[in-house]
């Protein structure tokens, strides 16, 4: 009894570290990647990659189509903001303006 005891508390103290020191405790701040062209589903992954996992693109569509992107792999971003090199921050997320293949204009 005392070992599961001893060992579910020794299991809290490290979730409660890691919790503690999540992704955007390393960092305030990255440099924006180049995803202009990517596919979308390329683009979240680097980004999310890029940030370790604490900044989430957010998306809309070139032709001003309210569609939601469920299947990433069907869209390319056609451009973003801010461009590759700017910096983004949690508060400050970049902005993918995304389209169906060959649709970019």
């Amino acid at each position: 009894m005392t070992k599961r005891i001893s060992g579910l508390v020794g299991a809290v103290t490290v979730l409660a570290a890691i919790g503690l020191a999540g992704p955007a405790a390393a960092a305030d701040s990255w440099e924006m990647p180049d995803v202009e062209g990517a596919i979308l589903q390329e683009a979240h992954d680097t980004i999310l990659s890029t940030t370790g996992g604490a900044v989430v693109p957010q998306t809309s569509t070139a032709d001003g189509t309210p569609y939601e992107q469920i299947n990433l792999t069907n869209w390319v971003v056609c451009s973003q903001s801010p461009s590759a090199g700017g910096t983004i921050t949690v508060d400050e997320p970049p902005q993918l303006e995304v389209a169906r293949f060959n649709s970019c204009g």
